[in-house]
């Protein structure tokens, strides 16, 4: 047996055996943000939740959520306190700079024209399968609707915590504010750090203001291992990791031939066995607890096998944070979607 066969027998689990209980798992929420809300759908979920031995449930929160939808927030939080549920919060599309659902364009940035990142020739850049235009980081209105937008979410609600899902903004920016920061030509990995460094101030500030509220952040399992480095390094974020099909990259191939399709997220090697499992390693590296949202949804009929198969697998590693959607959007077949989901939180600890 060589070396690379051999050590990873080391940490792996016995077969067959139970593994360590995640801190946190959490329910990513996806219905929640049907606007109209229905008191009696909450319960029934959040009843699922707790029955499926969740700790959390997580609300993508809209910039417009803070002052048009305070009170689907609070029946949300009123009905989870009563399970012993705890709610964290993802700032969804702000700025441009945060993905979370739904997928719509940012109210700050359609009303802050002059913050948008500009493309080299002076045009904006547009994200237009996303969110459209995106806010620049380097513009100081930007951190400060940020860290004034976060102060009113952990001011105005019960809320444990936040996580950073997939940051954006990674990108080369030529808007003025970028320009006279970082010059006109600075390398991507200069853009990348100062991007990492924004998300670290605005981390940072939420922690001197609310010392107690967790902090998480993950990205795209089949990012840039160099930009993932730089976002594991980000100071004020207690909790890192990536979200990904929960199978492996030889499984993934078989989708490869559809993967050029934006709006089909296998095939890409956006996997959580094996690719995760090194960005949850550089997470532990970095001092930070290791976070994977295994993605259930958007998934075709023909990949439900090898989600039942894989999440096992993605159950049985050594995570802190263990995030999956409820409902997945997207689906043929929901209700098998969230039966696989529930039999293999059953059996995994």
């Amino acid at each position: 047996m060589n070396r690379r066969t051999f050590l990873p027998l080391l940490t792996a689990p016995a077969l067959g055996a139970k593994t360590k209980r995640p801190e946190i798992v959490n329910a990513h929420y996806f219905r929640a943000h049907m606007y109209t809300m229905v008191p009696r759908h909450v319960r029934e979920d959040l009843e699922w939740m707790a029955g499926a031995g969740c700790t959390h449930l997580t609300l993508a929160v809209l910039e417009q959520d803070l002052f048009a939808a305070v009170e689907n927030i609070e029946i949300v939080c009123n009905e989870a306190a009563k399970r012993n549920l705890k709610v964290i919060a993802t700032p969804a599309r702000w700025g441009g700079l945060t993905a979370g659902a739904p997928k719509v364009p940012s109210l700050f940035s359609a009303l802050h024209p002059e913050t948008w990142i500009l493309n080299e020739d002076g045009s904006t850049y547009q994200s237009p399968r996303v969110s459209g235009v995106i806010s620049s980081i380097h513009h100081p209105a930007t951190y400060e609707f940020f860290c004034q937008s976060l102060t009113t979410l952990f001011t105005k609600f019960p809320i444990d915590g936040m996580i950073w899902d997939e940051p954006k903004g990674f990108r080369l920016d030529y808007s003025k504010a970028a320009v006279a920061r970082l010059g006109a030509k600075a390398p991507r990995e200069a853009h990348w750090q100062a991007t990492a460094d924004f998300y670290g101030r605005v981390s940072q500030f939420v922690r001197g203001k609310f010392p107690t509220k967790r902090i998480a952040m993950f990205i795209q399992a089949h990012s840039n291992m160099q930009q993932v480095e730089i976002c594991a390094r980000i100071q004020g974020i207690d909790t890192f990791g990536c979200d990904g099909r929960p199978w492996d990259l030889d499984t993934d191939k078989q989708w490869a031939t559809g993967a050029k399709q934006e709006d089909q997220e296998s095939g890409k090697g956006k996997v959580l066995l094996g690719k995760g499992e090194q960005i949850t390693a550089l997470a532990r590296k970095h001092g930070k607890k290791a976070l994977m949202l295994a993605e259930n949804h958007n998934l075709p009929a023909p990949m439900l096998p090898a989600m039942e198969q894989g999440l096992p697998k993605v159950l049985a590693l050594p995570l802190d944070h263990l995030i999956f959607y409820y409902y997945p959007r997207n689906i043929a077949d929901p209700d098998r979607n969230m039966a696989i989901i529930a039999a293999a939180l059953k059996h995994a600890w």
